[in-house]
């Protein structure tokens, strides 16, 4: 696959820090890297789908807050 992007590598794909730093959930049925917030709460890093429709879904967005209550 190539990507043809203005962007950098590290802006496109998280590091192994970042790896060790987020968890690996799964969000609505899709495997997703998140941040816990300081109430519970989790913020979407990232994606992980093999769909490519699953990106174009609002839910889906990085920076979304996923509530855990």
């Amino acid at each position: 696959m190539i990507l043809y992007t203005p962007l950098s590598y590290e802006d496109i794909h998280l590091t192994e820090a970042d790896y060790q730093q987020y968890e690996l959930v799964t969000y609505q049925m899709r495997p997703c890297y998140a941040e816990r917030l300081e109430n519970g709460d989790l913020r979407l890093i990232q994606l992980l789908s093999t769909d490519p429709s699953d990106y174009l879904h609002e839910q889906f967005q990085p920076g979304k807050i996923i509530s855990t209550s």
